[in-house]
């Protein structure tokens, strides 16, 4: 199957503006935390939030993946002679990563913090059944039901102690829980169905016609509705304001994908991507740079903010950024050098 280079774009795209800004966030805050709300960085992160857009692209790219992944396994809109048990594997293995990540990111404390790998997991498995039991239409009234139930549930439900496992699928209100699978899931589904259109009908006019029109109507509902720019929690910056917003920024999310997948069509589809030139490391080493550049810019920031203060804009501002950039592209180009392609094999032999 020819390789769908606007994906690889578009990711790499969102993968440098996730490193931009998680960058900017750990040198602008003290534990998350913004404690001078009148100070240059508060003003313009908080008129700025939109841009955290592409990072809620993630999850629709992954979804776009899985799809890609599945290939020609689904005929008739079902998933056929696919076995349940490679997703899963997959799925355990994201979870596990996220899980490492957390804890040597934040502390063994935090460590099954439900991040978006699990979420992604999450997504995989519940995608990988619906299809293998039902059909893609399936998939779509899932992911439509987790993006409209969301807030009506939070608010039948209230400020209650759901419990961790309840938590995962409605969210809390803690530093523990992260992309709740409700309305989350709803973009996973997203990217799906986009790949799974884009396969059906490639680079046409149907498809350029339909994505514009989608991504144009689904930015407007959210900026008509005034909820492209989330509040910005000086407490602390990954609060429940961002992470179970309202349905408008979901909504942009998805559209702000259809319009990227547009452009990328248009102008990049047709480029040859080099090896280990930045856009396809940044493309291939998503998983990787994710994870290293999460652990890296967090404690790195530690010792930048010793040296240089962050009171007022500078030059120095820009060191860990542009460092997190180059870093990023050399984790990926690895990760293509040594992983890309290839298994792990574990083999257990009886002791005698």
């Amino acid at each position: 199957m020819k390789e769908w280079t606007a994906l690889s774009v578009v990711k790499f795209f969102c993968v440098a503006v996730m490193i931009f800004v998680h960058a900017h966030i750990v040198l602008i805050t003290n534990s998350y935390a913004i404690t001078d709300t009148s100070g240059f960085f508060y003003g313009i992160t908080s008129r700025l939030m939109f841009i955290g857009l592409f990072l809620f692209t993630l999850p629709i790219i992954a979804g776009a993946i899985l799809r890609i992944d599945f290939g020609e396994h689904i005929i008739y809109e079902k998933l056929k002679n696919y076995k349940l048990g490679k997703i899963i594997k997959t799925a355990i293995f994201l979870s596990v990563a996220g899980f490492f990540m957390n804890a040597i990111t934040w502390g063994w404390g935090y460590t099954f913090s439900w991040n978006v790998l699990q979420l992604v997991s999450l997504s995989f498995v519940v995608i990988a059944i619906l299809m293998k039991i039902s059909s893609i239409r399936a998939v779509f009234f899932a992911g439509l039901i987790a993006i409209l139930a969301a807030q009506p549930l939070r608010d039948f439900l209230g400020n209650m102690d759901y419990g961790y496992f309840a938590s995962i699928f409605i969210g809390a209100d803690n530093s523990y829980i992260f992309w709740p699978f409700s309305p989350w899931f709803g973009v996973v589904t997203a990217g799906f169905l986009i790949a799974h259109f884009y396969l059906k009908c490639e680079d046409s006019f149907k498809f350029r016609i339909i994505m514009t029109i989608l991504g144009a109507t689904l930015v407007a509902i959210a900026f008509f509705r005034g909820e492209l720019l989330p509040y910005l929690d000086p407490l602390y910056i990954w609060a429940p304001s961002l992470f179970q917003p309202k349905i408008g920024w979901v909504l942009a999310s998805i559209g702000l994908f259809c319009i990227l997948i547009i452009i990328g069509n248009m102008f990049f589809n047709k480029i040859s991507l080099k090896k280990y030139g930045i856009i396809n490391s940044y493309s291939q080493g998503i998983l990787w740079i994710y994870i290293a550049q999460m652990f890296v810019s967090y404690n790195l920031a530690f010792y930048i903010k010793r040296i240089f203060p962050m009171d007022k804009p500078s030059l120095a501002y820009f060191i860990l950024p542009i460092f997190m950039l180059l870093f990023s592209w050399m984790v990926g180009a690895l990760s293509i050098k040594f992983l890309r392609g290839k298994s792990i094999v574990v083999t257990l032999k009886k002791i005698q």
